[in-house]
């Protein structure tokens, strides 16, 4: 055979097995585009061969075949260029533009070709305006593919692509330049160009396929994605054979687990779990030959073995993984359940503290409503009746006894029932409640001393809420019981004390006028005026003492007096035994609402006294006027006014020496209630005492 025939069948064989080689590993638009470009350079590389040694019909098929190849290469090249470069979009809109003027110089191919059939031996042996136009077609086609590469291995979004699409740039820039140079300017045979143009093709194509091969970018598949999915999920994955052999375990278990492998699944589970995920595999493979399908069973809750020897609890889901019908492994997905287990924990412990917080809330009102309910008892037999309706409401306790110890003697108070030995009861409550049989006895304790006990009868054995409560009872209620026995002794002793003091006070008002008539009945055997009035102004001194002991024994306060309606009282007597008949005096108040204690009013009753009782003597010797008495509150005190219009006081009247008794008495009762005495004489006489309500003080 030929060496030129040879070398051209060993190129198209070449080419041939470039183009399907990348189609191995991706089957994608790239490798199909280049798949198309090795078979038109096949087919080039064998009929240009061929033609220059065969003639007639079989000559004219080659040739016709080799120009086919020649006119389709810059339109599936730029094709290629497309499918590097451009993005699906652009792909579709222009992949049809390209192949129009290569279907326009295969009709002239044809044409050609039928009409001189004896130049089949000279390719393409086109001239004039045909063959410049078909050379601007190639120059233009592999040109704009050529620069279509470069661009994309300027702009390519990975490194890898970048890479790729320059190395494909070199090649076929040095097929498509070497091709120039041969062609222009190494003048040779036919078949020596043809040789030549063979193995720069052959280079360019084993550039184009190492670059395709070696530097495509990843694409997606399944099985990547499903690999990246199993190592980026927070579950614990592992993935076992059909013998329950483990193929691979995802990050996450990895950490977990704290391996890189193991052997079996039965070194990752504890030992205790081994039965039941075995028994787990047998129905799992079991109903997933009678299901169509992955059969998914229900989780299971186990533990994991850690290298550390810690255990891990999970939820574990087991899944089969089948090819068709066969079972090839099983999918072992665990949740990590420490987290759901501490939140759960956490759970149980809020609500644990929730119950107890209402448990005690409930106590705690409980406790509050009996306390309050029993404070508030009278006496003992109301005491007991609350006691009892407390118990019942919350013991459901109905029926039971109080026994008292009343001067050393225990006996029943009220009509609860009657047990037979009290006494041995009270004997046996070392503590604060009892349980004896079907009774509960709760002691009546109140500073060491035993004033009692009540017993109930029960049912049931009380538990510890309920004893508290008891004791809590039986605490409260002897305490009010010591009060209510306090109180009753207390008001005993008050309403002694109160009769006394009305007794002392109606005695003393007694014995004041005793002295009062004894006075009067002794002025009537003196017939001397001076000695006469002396007498009648002593009486009246008394008179104003015995009416406040008559106010306080007769009112229901024995600690203050009402003064408005005493000194209203005291006026007017004064007025009636002091008024002649020939006078016409009129008598006016102005008296606030007070009360006083016994220290100031006696004192102030008396100043009272000798004022009125001087006005009415010397105010008015020649005929009528008016006396006015005020009181009332003064800043942080008190203000009496006893005033006249009558004649007014003497000239030599002074305070500081005083000769009148009844005057001195005023001075010195107004420094015995801390007060001042101020008085004013033009066209009358007012007379005012500033005081401060006496403190009582201890005087024995």
């Amino acid at each position: 055979m030929d060496i030129y025939i040879t070398l051209s069948v060993l190129a198209s064989v070449f080419y041939l097995g470039a183009g399907m080689y990348p189609l191995k590993l991706r089957r994608c638009n790239l490798e199909w585009s280049f798949l198309l470009i090795a078979i038109a350079l096949a087919l080039w590389a064998l009929t240009s061969t061929l033609l220059h040694t065969t003639s007639g019909v079989y000559g004219l098929i080659l040739y016709m075949l080799s120009g086919l190849s020649i006119i389709l290469l810059p339109a599936l090249f730029l094709n290629f260029a497309l499918v590097l470069s451009a993005d699906d979009e652009r792909l579709t809109k222009f992949t049809v533009i390209p192949i129009i003027p290569s279907f326009i110089f295969i009709y002239l191919l044809l044409v050609d070709s039928l009409l001189k059939p004896g130049d089949i031996h000279d390719l393409l042996s086109w001239t004039g305006d045909f063959r410049e136009l078909f050379e601007a077609y190639m120059v233009g086609y592999l040109a704009v593919a050529v620069s279509l590469i470069w661009n994309h291995a300027r702009v390519a979004p990975s490194h890898r692509e970048r890479n790729m699409t320059t190395l494909i740039f070199i090649a076929s820039s040095f097929s498509l330049i070497a091709a120039m140079i041969l062609t222009t300017f190494i003048p040779s045979s036919p078949q020596n160009m043809n040789t030549l143009g063979q193995i720069v093709g052959m280079i360019g194509a084993a550039g184009i396929v190492h670059a395709m091969v070696n530097y495509h970018p990843p694409s997606m598949s399944p099985s990547l994605a499903g690999e990246s999915i199993i190592d980026k999920v927070t579950d614990l994955v592992v993935l076992l054979d059909a013998e329950g052999g483990v193929i691979k375990l995802n990050h996450r278990a990895e950490s977990e687990l704290g391996v890189d492998s193991a052997g079996n699944w039965r070194d990752i589970v504890a030992p205790e779990h081994h039965g039941k995920l075995e028994r787990e595999f047998e129905d799992i493979r079991e109903r997933a030959s009678s299901s169509r399908g992955d059969y998914h069973h229900r989780p299971l809750s186990i533990e994991y073995l850690r290298s550390d020897g810690e255990r891990l609890p999970v939820k574990l889901f087991i899944s089969l993984i089948r090819e068709g019908a066969d079972v090839v492994g099983y999918s072992m997905v665990a949740q990590d359940l420490r987290h759901t287990l501490r939140l759960r924990d956490r759970i149980e412990e809020t609500e644990k503290s929730e119950k107890l917080t209402r448990m005690r809330l409930h106590e705690f009102r409980t406790l509050n409503e009996a306390i309050v309910r029993i404070n508030h008892s009278n006496s003992p037999d109301e005491l007991f009746r609350n006691i009892m309706g407390l118990l019942n409401e919350h013991l459901d306790l109905s029926d039971g006894a109080l026994y008292l110890m009343r001067d050393g003697v225990l006996s029943p108070l009220g009509d609860g029932f009657s047990i037979d030995d009290p006494e041995e009861i009270l004997g046996e409550l070392d503590d604060a409640v009892l349980v004896r049989g079907g009774l509960i006895a709760v002691a009546l304790r109140h500073d060491d001393k035993t004033l009692g006990f009540m017993v109930f009868r029960n049912g049931h054995e009380p538990d510890e809420y309920e004893l508290k409560l008891l004791e809590t009872m039986g605490g409260e209620a002897a305490s009010t019981l010591k009060r209510i026995f306090y109180e009753k002794r207390l008001v005993e002793s008050l309403e002694e004390t109160e009769l006394l003091l009305r007794e002392i006070h109606h005695r003393v008002k007694n014995n004041l006028q005793v002295i009062s008539s004894l006075l009067n009945l002794q002025s009537s055997y003196i017939d001397d005026p001076g000695i006469t009035g002396v007498l009648r102004d002593s009486q009246g001194r008394i008179m104003s003492m015995s009416m406040i002991h008559e106010k306080l024994y007769r009112s229901g306060n024995l600690a203050d007096v009402d003064v408005r309606g005493y000194i209203e009282g005291l006026a007017r007597s004064i007025m009636f035994s002091y008024l002649r008949p020939d006078q016409q005096v009129e008598l006016r108040f102005e008296i606030e609402d007070i009360k006083l204690n016994v220290d100031t009013i006696m004192p102030l009753g008396l100043i009272v006294n000798e004022l009125v009782t001087n006005a009415f003597k010397y105010a008015f010797p020649d005929g009528g006027g008016e006396v006015r008495v005020s009181l009332g509150r003064d800043g942080d005190g008190f203000l009496l006014t006893v005033a006249d219009d009558g004649v007014g006081l003497p000239d030599d009247f002074n305070l500081d020496s005083l000769r009148s008794l009844g005057m001195l008495l005023v001075r010195n009762l107004t420094d015995q209630l801390n007060g001042e005495l101020e008085y004013t004489s033009n066209g009358g006489t007012e007379f005012r005492v500033r005081f401060s309500e006496v403190q009582y003080k201890k005087r024995f």
